[in-house]
């Protein structure tokens, strides 16, 4: 079983944070984002209640983590969804959208399949939570928010979005002579 969990930093956290990530099991992938959220990340176990223990006995506990928001995936072979129209969940990576969509009732395979048409789109889940369905689009926003605005928003069936814009996190170097910019 799959889910991505959001997570809220404290400031000044982030590098630590990813560290400490890094070495939880069934933490797949995380990517630190612009928007609501400052973290997203993969994480996946053998059903929802493993990966919840483990969110709070594990991911709950590193410093840093303010919040946690968590949206299970629902698996495909629960949709129907095998073999070509098989899922393809969205990859977690640096410069890339997250597009998160609110649906008509009835409508998320719908929407999923009409999703799955765009060759922008890297991958597509039906969550559970706030959200219906979770895009990737692996493009930076410049490019990313074009896909988004004429191509994902034109679907018929989709009620809102709400996009997350990962970045290439670098940890920046300590400065430690702080006037040194001033001379």
């Amino acid at each position: 079983m799959d889910a991505f969990v959001y997570l809220r930093i404290s400031t000044g956290a982030m590098a630590a944070v990813l560290a400490e990530l890094a070495t939880k099991q069934g933490a797949k992938r995380a990517v630190v984002t612009v928007g609501d959220w400052d973290v997203l990340l993969h994480v996946n176990g053998p059903d929802l209640g493993t990966i919840a223990n483990a969110l709070v006995s594990e991911i709950h506990s590193v410093p840093g983590v303010d919040r946690t928001l968590t949206a299970p995936v629902i698996p495909a072979e629960r949709l129907g969804l095998l073999g070509e129209l098989g899922a393809t969940l969205p990859p977690i990576g640096p410069n890339a959208c997250y597009v998160h969509l609110r649906v008509k009732a009835g409508h998320a395979l719908d929407v999923y399949e009409s999703l799955r048409q765009i060759p922008e789109v890297a991958g597509v889940a039906i969550i559970g939570g706030a959200w219906d369905l979770l895009v990737c689009v692996p493009q930076p926003w410049e490019i990313a928010s074009g896909v988004i605005l004429e191509q994902i928003h034109a679907i018929d069936g989709i009620v809102a979005t709400g996009t997350l814009v990962s970045i290439a996190y670098e940890e920046p170097e300590e400065d430690r002579d702080q006037f040194s910019s001033w001379s």
